[in-house]
């Protein structure tokens, strides 16, 4: 693998670990020029069809996860055979790491370490994932002291049956829950135990179930307690002891039910380390983070306990061991074949059946079902809408009854009479009657007000399922009638505007300018113009004279510049009238000066353009 590049872009540059499912490379995206981890699926996993799709369709859901404490999934792929997840490159240790390095850990550095697993574990249990491998090996401690939890992705697709393969997974059986062990249904308190698990190792250096098979240890976790710790480091605080003897309880109801719940506990015992001033003897080993040269690295100080033991006790307590072993090993063989020997089954796909079919499709399967809740839906009465297991699902035949939720169908409520309100207020009404508005539309109406609600569709009284949408029709008030706009122009303001209220019209804005037309306040514009039709009341806008304006003439001189070939000369007035030209020609500088005669009114600017230059200007 190493020198290989997956999917063109993650160049595989070492190993940096792995177990018995798959094996982890350090590995460089070249599209980002970033590192990254890239889990690579084993053989003997990447040819079981049924393993791969749970295992890609787990590793897509965990991608979803964003959370500091988790380390990040960015792509799932496959080549040549080959199933990878690329990852975060996170550099630090594994939590197992240090614990081997160091032995039992200091209460305070282990509570704060849980605090943020609990975060970690937190944010998947409400994105509905459970991570079912919960063990120090999953968590990394960064140099800066962040936890990072990983395998999400993987870890759900594994199944109880992996307690029997061979290989590194093995060693998972040590943080199995005991409803993992017996191969019954887990859910997030399955996580709670294997955290538990966690605690007690991080707090101890040991676990609490060990044996020379996984068969011993997940017998240990069905039917023993594990030593107490208070009796193992001499003035362990018993809060901690209760918080961690609660996670182990061995029926799921005794836990803690919720992550949320075990880490507001966590919290209150580091509270109370404070306030007490907790501190572990001297015996006990320390771990602090230091900054090194060549970066952040984890280091530890601890004095190691060294005690003789004599030969002889060694022999007795081996012999010991040895009988025990022989005696109780077919006891054991057969205790185990009662919880693991269970045939496994695919559970079928009842969503969308009625209640009855999925009960004849569950019982193929020799598989129990339970409703364990029927709602309200837009599917109908008796239909299955979700259930747990999934569908494809492998579980076992004593697997708890199939959770299935069933429709009641639509609920149903009573249109609302909106005719005769506001359009504000009928829809305000509609809306908070668990309907919906759905088309609305204008219509002229002599009986209802114009903004008013004239008609409705479906009519009041019915009852109808809940977002069914209510269509309404608004009132324009009566119908508006006709009239001709009058020409005004000419005509005095005071008849103008006589005018205008005799033909139900509406005097708009009055303007003044210039005319050299018309008299002082005679009207010498419009708008709109006469002779159109238009409804009652339209607002018809006047312009009237604000007086006559002299007609001003003269010629003007233009001296041309004395240069050789024709040239374009344009002259542009501008003045009440507006902006026009008046002269255009060629010239050459032979027929300087051009006389123009020019007329205008008001202030008159005259501007001179030779070959689309301005050459000249002037206002008189």
């Amino acid at each position: 693998m190493l020198g290989r590049k997956l999917g063109n872009r993650y160049l595989i540059l070492e190993e940096i670990g792995g177990g018995g499912m798959a094996i982890v490379y350090k590995a460089r995206c070249t599209l980002l020029n970033r590192l990254v981890a890239v889990k690579v699926l084993r053989p003997e996993y990447s040819n079981d069809d049924d393993f791969v799709i749970r295992f890609r369709r787990e590793a897509q859901a965990a991608a979803s996860l964003s959370h500091p404490n988790i380390v990040s999934i960015y792509d799932v792929g496959k080549e040549d055979g080959i199933h990878y997840i690329v990852m975060e490159y996170v550099e630090g240790k594994t939590l197992k790491q240090i614990i081997k390095e160091e032995g039992p850990l200091p209460a305070p550095l282990v509570l704060e370490i849980a605090r943020q697993i609990c975060d970690a574990i937190e944010c998947a249990h409400k994105n509905k994932i459970i991570h079912r491998d919960i063990k120090p090996h999953n968590v990394i401690i960064t140099p800066e002291g962040r936890v990072k939890v990983t395998d999400f992705g993987i870890a759900r697709a594994i199944n109880c049956s992996t307690i029997t393969n061979s290989g590194g997974i093995v060693g998972s059986v040590h943080y199995f829950s005991p409803e993992q062990a017996k191969g019954d249904y887990t859910d997030e308190r399955s996580d709670i135990y294997s955290f538990g698990v966690l605690l007690y190792e991080a707090f101890t250096g040991k676990l609490p179930f060990t044996g020379d098979s996984p068969v011993s240890v997940a017998l240990k976790h069905l039917q023993e307690k594990p030593a107490s710790i208070s009796k193992m480091l001499s003035g362990f605080p018993d809060f901690i002891e209760d918080i961690i003897s609660r996670c182990l309880e061995k029926l799921p109801e005794n836990r803690y039910q919720t992550i949320s719940e075990l880490k507001r506990d966590i919290i209150k015992a580091q509270k109370k380390l404070e306030e007490s001033g907790f501190v572990l003897p001297e015996s006990e080993k320390t771990m602090i983070f230091k900054g090194m040269e060549e970066g952040e690295k984890i280091k530890a100080t601890a004095r190691k306990i060294n005690r003789k033991r004599s030969y002889f006790h060694v022999f007795l307590i081996l012999s010991s061991l040895i009988i025990l072993f022989i005696a109780f090993s077919y006891l054991g063989m057969y205790i185990a074949k009662q919880y693991f020997d269970v045939p496994e089954v695919t559970v079928p796909n009842v969503i969308g059946l009625s209640e009855e079919e999925a009960a004849k499709k569950l019982a193929e399967k020799n598989l129990k079902y339970e409703v364990t809740e029927r709602i309200f839906s837009n599917e109908p009465v008796g239909e299955v809408v979700d259930q747990d297991p999934k569908g494809g699902e492998v579980v076992k035949i004593n697997h708890p009854p199939v959770s299935l939720i069933v429709s009641k169908g639509p609920r149903t409520f009573e249109v609302p009479r909106v005719i005769g309100l506001s359009e504000t207020e009928a829809i305000n009404l509609i809306t908070s009657s668990n309907f919906k508005v759905g088309q609305i539309q204008r219509a002229n109406s002599s009986e209802y007000p114009q903004g008013v609600v004239m008609d409705q569709n479906p009519r009041e009284g019915l009852l109808l399922p809940e977002n069914t949408e209510i269509n309404i029709t608004i009132s324009l008030g009566p119908e508006a009638k006709k009239v001709i706009i009058p020409y005004l122009i000419g005509k005095s303001l005071t008849e103008a505007q006589n005018e205008l209220i005799t033909a139900n019209l509406s005097i708009g804005q009055i303007s003044y300018k210039p005319s050299s037309d018309y008299e002082k306040n005679f009207v010498i514009d419009q708008n709109p113009k006469a002779g159109l039709e238009v409804d009652n009341g339209t607002i018809v806008n006047l312009t009237v004279s604000s007086g006559k304006v002299e007609t001003k003439k003269f010629n003007l001189s233009i001296p041309l510049p004395q240069r050789e070939g024709e040239f374009a000369v344009k002259v542009v007035v501008t003045d009440d009238k507006g902006k026009r030209t008046i002269y255009e020609n060629k010239h050459s500088s032979k027929d300087s000066p051009v006389i123009v005669p020019v007329e205008g009114t008001g202030t008159i600017d005259v501007e001179v353009w030779v070959d689309g230059e301005l050459w000249y200007k002037s206002s008189f």
